[in-house]
């Protein structure tokens, strides 16, 4: 996954995430341009749907 800076458009490292809830986690993200920029901004990243459905149907979980 890519992220670019939103002030300066270079591309930016991820350096640290939060889980909000099962579909969204905030990632915490770091211009790579430290002479010119060097912001530090949080990114939204969300699950929203399936575009296809998976092959299989995962396997049950099973104690012994």
């Amino acid at each position: 996954m890519r992220v670019n800076c939103p002030n300066c458009s270079t591309k930016a490292i991820i350096t640290g995430s939060k889980e909000l809830s099962a579909n969204v986690i905030d990632l915490y993200c770091q211009c790579i341009n430290t002479q010119s920029c060097g912001a530090s901004f949080v990114c939204a990243l969300e699950y929203k749907h399936n575009t296809r459905l998976p092959n299989h149907a995962p396997k049950p979980v099973t104690t012994e």
